[in-house]
């Protein structure tokens, strides 16, 4: 036995188990069709092997035989192609039997062997033109049949299924390939083609045996990876061999073997030292611009593992995941209190005009997720038997939700959350994306379980028992963030808080218990009158407080009010009808600390009480009695009075260009004023107005103060209202009302062309007149973002330009006399 015999023997063997194997698991259309394809090539291999073994003396009759058998089976593969894709042709079948039984005429009627021998184990043949011919029609019907394998893979929405006639397309390639030495004289005497055959039957049987295949591609990149260290290494090493024994053609056979040793051991080293670069410039070229948002995917547990913040976690995993997967939005599920699974999370952020997507408990997808612990497409809604009881708003709201996949996201069993990604650019998710993302959620749920603990326990420790509102300690903490924030961004805010008018009355009444019960029918009346954005709290006892973000006071007087009047009408029906009185104050007009801000609505709360309960009163409806005990809170207190210059300072901080400006301004303004010989009361007026009068841009965003633009007609508004602003940030401090006069005018022109109220001439405040004259000076001998640095010169010559218009003639006239005697005040 050899070669030629040998290869076509052990063929028949391979395809005889194949068989048997898929006999014992059940038959059906296309595992029938495929045991008649494996029939075929058993008989192929069997006459192959007997023709080459020359065991009988005719010769050509065996080898018509084998040729029968030949083209017979690729007649079987379309009739295979055909069941497992479900496209069964009649006319394609019917003309399929004819041909065969033309093949069986010609062939056994001598009209395709001429004539066959055998020398030393090979055939030697030769064959007539119509061979070559029916060689043609056959290729047809292959043809056809990879094109039903082509046509289903795209056709098809599963990633499963896609991959399953991945590896047929793949094993139709690797058999075309193995036949070709057929039609080269110089190899058409080997049986090459039943190598090919062998390999192409044992991927038929591990693709429609087995239900979870492995990947073909990762498949085919170790295989590239393998090649591309492999070939390189041999190489090298069969050239030093031969170069060794060239340059020393007496070595002995123990040297080689030695020397032999030693190089395999150094391939050895360097196959396993490239390997990783080697696998990741194949991953490279594969993946392109997502391979290195796959590498995070894929490690996501090594870096987020110490994570215990669902927005920190959501924020790593969701854009990444869109990148990775070329899908344009992802989304995080998580259970909600009443189990449901919600869209807590988004990227991009969910649109105001869009809603959330939600699953109820009981929507099939959750049970269906749960069971089979495996991602499903969108697209199979119609195709999958447990949603059939889907009710039609159900589907609608998936629909419309721009989603393609979910994805189980569980730990130890139990689903935790859902990964909703978008559609696919090219409409299908491979089977690699569908392994990554499975990878992904795998590492996720662990985390995502103990940050939603972690949640759980801050909330907690955040959260009123009672009422389920936030508690005293972090009502205090999110107001501080809250003053961090607007001073950052140049918001407003207001703070509401509210007192149960007559509680003890009702406690005594009707028990603590019942008093428990009405604590906690208010909190969830406040939040139920309150945006998501807003923070309600239990501020102690039966007294309630509401933070609410960019809220001017007007506005915060309407929440106030929905408060009070939903409070009342929910309460009326008892015995004893529950009522609030509300106070309303608002930052910074109210104060610009915390405990200022408190204080504020604390008294308005009290004007409420006093003037008849069950009411909302502002800040600016105290009554006096309070505002006596705020003068003499302000002359013992110096402590508001420090923070003012602390704000006057980090107004000029936002913009190193002009850092310091306030001093100088106060500067240049004492100096005019003693050299106008104004009275001398007028000289601590100014110098405090100076150091204060842009205390107002503490409102201003630093987009617009930095700006080196200029500026819109919007962005003009709030620079414009900082006189204003900044008159209400201090009129509660007794000791600087005297400076508001100043503060509110220095923007005025002496035409009447200047702002806020349109003051002309003398009707300006003398003191606003000055600082008019302080501020422009000190601005345009100052760099600014938007121009260069004028000249002591340059800025008296403007002075005077707008001396009449803008700026008061006589004090402009002893400014520029007390320049020229002040040579530290100049620039160059």
């Amino acid at each position: 036995m050899n070669i030629y015999t040998s290869i076509p023997l052990f063929s028949a063997i391979i395809y005889f188990v194949l068989i048997f194997f898929v006999l014992n698991s059940g038959i059906n259309n296309t595992k029938r069709s495929f045991i008649f394809y494996l029939s075929a090539m058993v008989v192929w291999s069997v006459t192959a092997f007997l023709v080459h073994g020359d065991f009988f003396s005719n010769t050509r009759l065996v080898h018509e035989v084998v040729v029968a058998a030949g083209f017979l089976t690729p007649i079987a593969f379309f009739y295979f192609a055909s069941a497992f894709t479900n496209r069964v042709s009649h006319l394609l079948i019917i003309l399929s039997l004819v041909f065969l039984v033309a093949l069986l005429i010609l062939d056994f009627g001598g009209y395709i062997v001429l004539s066959a021998t055998v020398e030393n184990g090979v055939l030697i043949s030769e064959m007539s033109t119509i061979y070559f011919i029916l060689y043609i029609c056959v290729f047809v019907f292959v043809g056809i049949g990879v094109y039903y394998f082509i046509k289903h893979y795209r056709n098809s929405n599963d990633p499963l299924e896609r991959n399953r006639v991945a590896y047929l397309i793949f094993g139709m390639v690797v058999l075309i390939a193995f036949n070709v030495p057929n039609f080269i004289e110089a190899t058409a005497k080997y049986p090459i083609d039943h190598i090919g055959n062998v390999i192409y039957a044992l991927l038929i049987t591990y693709a429609i045996m087995k239900y979870q295949l492995l990947n073909i591609k990762f498949i085919f990149r170790i295989g590239l990876t393998y090649v591309l260290l492999i070939v390189p290494l041999m190489a090298l090493y069969i050239g030093i061999l031969i170069a060794s024994l060239y340059y020393f053609p007496n070595i002995s056979p123990l040297a080689i073997g030695i020397f032999t040793t030693i190089m395999v051991l150094v391939l050895v080293v360097a196959f396993r030292t490239l390997n990783r670069r080697a696998q990741e410039l194949v991953d490279r070229f594969f993946y392109r611009d997502t391979y290195k948002h796959r590498q995070l995917l894929l490690n996501i547990d090594n870096k987020l593992g110490g994570v215990i913040n669902l927005s920190q976690l959501a924020d790593e995993i969701l854009p990444t995941l869109c990148r990775a997967l070329r899908i344009s939005r992802a989304q995080l599920l998580l259970r909600d209190n009443t189990g449901s699974f919600v869209a807590q999370f988004a990227y991009p952020e969910i649109e105001d005009n869009e809603v959330a997507l939600a699953l109820n408990t009981d929507n099939p997808m959750i049970s269906w997720l749960e069971k089979k612990n495996r991602p499903f497409e969108l697209r199979e809604l119609e195709n999958i038997p447990e949603f059939k009881s889907l009710w039609q708003s159900e589907i609608d709201d998936v629909s419309s939700s721009k989603l393609g996949l979910f994805c189980p996201v569980k730990n130890k069993g139990v689903l935790t959350g859902i990964f909703a990604l978008g559609k696919k650019q090219n409409g299908i998710y491979s089977q690699e994306d569908l392994e990554m993302t499975m990878a992904v959620a795998s590492q996720a749920g662990l985390i995502i379980e103990n940050a939603q603990h972690y949640s759980q326990a801050l909330l907690k420790a955040n959260t009123d028992g009672l009422t389920g509102l936030y508690n005293h300690r972090h009502f205090h903490e999110r107001l501080e963030q809250e003053i961090a924030r607007s001073s950052r961004f140049g918001t407003v805010f207001s703070v509401i808080i509210a007192d149960i008018d007559l509680f003890k009355v009702y406690n005594d009444n009707y028990g603590h218990l019942a008093g428990d019960e009405v604590l906690r029918h208010i909190g969830e009346y406040i939040k139920s009158s309150i945006r998501s954005i807003d923070i309600a709290a239990r501020y102690g006892g039966e007294e309630f407080s509401v933070i609410l973000p960019e809220t001017r006071l007007i506005d915060a007087q309407v929440v106030a009010e929905r408060i009070r009047k939903t409070i009342e009408l929910k309460t009326n029906s008892r015995e004893m009808p529950v009522t609030v009185s509300v106070g309303v104050a608002s930052w910074p007009i109210d104060g610009v600390m915390k405990e200022e801000l408190i204080n504020r609505a604390d008294r308005a709360l009290y004007t409420a009480k006093q003037n008849g309960r069950n009411r909302v009163c502002l800040s600016t409806d105290i009554i006096d009695i309070g505002a006596a005990s705020s003068i003499k809170e302000a002359e013992v207190n110096p402590k508001s009075l420090s923070m003012i210059y602390a704000l006057a300072a980090t107004v000029d901080a936002k913009d190193h260009y002009t850092y310091g400006h306030s001093r100088k301004v106060s500067e240049y303004a004492v100096a005019l004023v003693e050299g106008a010989k104004l009275p001398k009361e007028k000289i601590s007026i100014v110098r405090a107005a100076g150091l204060l009068h842009d205390i107002g841009k503490i409102g201003i965003p630093d987009s617009i103060l930095n700006k080196k633009e200029p500026l819109s007609h919007e962005e003009w508004e709030p620079i414009k209202a900082h006189p204003q602003l900044g008159v209400a940030i201090i009129r509660h401090i007794v000791d600087l009302t005297d400076c508001l006069p100043a503060i509110l005018h220095h923007h005025e022109h002496y035409d009447g062309s200047g702002y806020p109220a349109g003051l002309k001439g003398k009707n300006i405040p003398v003191e606003a007149r000055v600082l008019s004259i302080a501020d422009a000076y000190e601005a345009m001998t100052s760099p600014r973002a938007y121009r260069k640095q004028m000249t002591t010169e340059e800025a008296i010559a403007e002075l005077k330009s707008h001396s009449g218009i803008q700026f008061d003639p006589e004090l402009v006239q002893m400014f520029c006399k007390i320049l020229e005697v002040t040579p530290s005040w100049h620039t160059t």
